[in-house]
């Protein structure tokens, strides 16, 4: 990445902004749909199942070394199946993107701009989104470590100003729907979390396996007791059933939060937050979809690739009709089912890997 090496910080700021910008939009009022009051069961077990998953990546990532998890596909189960591997990668990107910078615009839409069109809002994110990766991945990157750590103490600043609206009463039941019902919400969770499996895609850029272990590792501690925190204020705050029918738990905290005359409504300010998680999170989705696309398809030129990505991830934002559209149909399939190849394709990979080494050895 520009000749840099990447720090563990680097790393994990930008996981972080893969998998804790669900906070801001519709995940929690999603879990608190599927699992009641037990959602916080489901992040901390999904952020455990995908601790797991990560380690096995970079474990494959140490065996190949100097190679990036699509040309250690390449090298595990061939040319043309790692191609193919890369192919889709980079179309998940531009999905995940896409629907991403779509969400934010809605979510901006309902507490900011209410009546400007959605595809100018998604249009002015995916632009700044570009001219950042016309700076180049250093400039995304340094970026995202300065902004990472506004947006979690943005996040412990809401979680502690609404300690006078908690009411512990609205955790009961504490298993909600039950066992059926934790596990399909820890399905969605882990959805949501997937993108620290994204940092494979780096590892030529750390010094070392371990670092990039460790930025993982350090990004998924950090997620796991702030996701479950917060969605235990979320639910505290508001009870479970109501909170499944908000747009943004985020902003309706901070809109709910009130001490005096003085000091109530934050919605203003926390739209600084969302703002700046979108507009980061979509200008890393785009890198990395131009970043897996140059792998996979051979180096182009960074500024065509980057228009010919910023396109496709427009045309996928603007699909979805409605924000009722895209939570119920598209969040449907791209938060109950992408962690399976997210997740199981570098396992896979990584059994493989295993396997031919071992008979490797054993000649």
């Amino acid at each position: 990445m520009d000749e840099m090496k990447l720090r563990p910080y680097d790393g994990f700021a930008i996981a972080g902004f893969f998998i804790l910008p669900w906070i801001f939009f519709t995940g929690p009022s999603t879990l608190a749909r599927q699992s009641f009051n037990a959602g916080w069961m489901s992040v901390l077990g999904a952020h455990i199942v995908m601790l797991c998953v990560f380690l096995i990546v970079t474990a494959l990532m140490g065996q190949h070394k100097g190679k990036d998890i699509v040309l250690a596909a390449r090298a595990v189960i061939g040319r043309p199946l790692g191609g193919l591997y890369g192919l889709l990668l980079t179309t998940y990107f531009f999905v995940y993107t896409g629907l991403l910078i779509r969400e934010g615009a809605e979510t901006f839409k309902a507490y900011g701009l209410s009546l400007t069109p959605v595809y100018v809002l998604a249009g002015l994110f995916l632009l700044c989104a570009a001219a950042m990766n016309f700076f180049g991945g250093k400039a995304i990157i340094k970026s995202a470590g300065f902004f990472f750590a506004v947006i979690l103490a943005g996040i412990v600043f809401i979680i502690i100003l609404g300690l006078n609206r908690y009411n512990p009463d609205y955790l009961f039941p504490v298993l909600g729907y039950g066992e059926a019902g934790i596990i399909s919400s820890g399905l969605s969770a882990a959805c949501m979390i997937e993108g620290v499996i994204i940092l494979a895609l780096f590892a030529p850029d750390f010094a070392d396996a371990s670092r990039l272990r460790k930025s993982g590792v350090i990004a998924l501690a950090i997620s796991a007791v702030l996701s479950a925190l917060f969605y235990l204020c979320f639910v505290m705050m508001f009870s479970a059933p109501v909170a499944s029918n908000m747009t943004s738990g985020f902003m309706e905290m901070g809109k709910s939060i009130y001490y005096n005359r003085f000091f109530y409504r934050f919605e203003s300010a926390l739209l600084f937050f969302l703002i700046f998680a979108s507009v980061l999170t979509a200008a890393l989705g785009l890198y990395i979809a131009r970043k897996s696309a140059a792998v996979t398809f051979g180096r182009g030129s960074h500024k065509s690739l980057t228009v010919i990505c910023a396109i496709l991830i427009l045309a996928v934002a603007l699909i979805p009709a409605n924000l009722f559209d895209l939570t119920r149909f598209y969040f449907a399939y791209t938060r109950r089912y992408s962690v399976f190849f997210m997740a199981g394709v570098p396992l896979f990979l990584f059994i493989i890997s295993s396997i031919k080494r071992m008979f490797k050895h054993e000649k």
